[in-house]
């Protein structure tokens, strides 16, 4: 068995540095912090092909639905003022200008919508809608066509569905 013998008038004190008895650590060395480094940059090397493929279906998803509102306006429109309105996509590009509207922001203008600038970055790559790449609706909102207008980024692809009898936009 093993006492410890303490002396009633000295305190037992650590062994060591006495200037260094009553001070504390603060702060992290060196290597721990390399480490957390490390850690971090491996964490974020994974992420990122993930973030940027996240990103692109994002884009893609949000430019069609950004076709779909202006494929039903365009028909809209056509009902509300019984006349002909078309929407003509540009494939290869991301530009698509609906006729006979005006713009939102100017409505002396013409309504064209570049899908290749921010926030979309995406191009409109095929719009095969009955042999050209345009879209009319009549006065009562039946379009000429049907078709499939296909937009891709980067890897992810999506499309925009006319239905030719009801002239109805779907994201399938």
């Amino acid at each position: 068995m093993c006492a410890i013998v303490v002396h009633p008038r000295r305190p037992l004190l650590p062994r060591g540095n006495p200037r260094l008895w009553g001070a504390r650590r603060s702060g992290f060395t060196l290597v721990e912090l390399v480490i957390s480094v490390l850690i971090l940059g491996i964490l974020t090397s994974t992420a990122a092909p993930k973030f940027a493929a996240a990103l692109q279906r994002f884009r893609v998803t949000a430019a069609c639905r950004r076709i779909k509102a202006d494929l039903a306006l365009s028909r809209q429109a056509a009902m509300a003022q019984s006349t002909t309105q078309s929407v003509q996509f540009t494939p290869g590009s991301g530009a698509y200008s609906l006729s006979g509207l005006g713009g939102l922001d100017r409505p002396s203008a013409a309504y064209t919508v570049d899908l290749a600038l921010a926030p979309y970055n995406v191009r409109i790559l095929s719009a095969p809608l009955g042999g050209d790449a345009t879209v009319q609706f009549d006065y009562f909102g039946q379009p000429d066509s049907g078709g499939v207008i296909t937009v891709g980024c980067g890897a992810a692809t999506a499309a925009v569905t006319i239905d030719s009898s009801t002239g109805l936009a779907s994201i399938p």
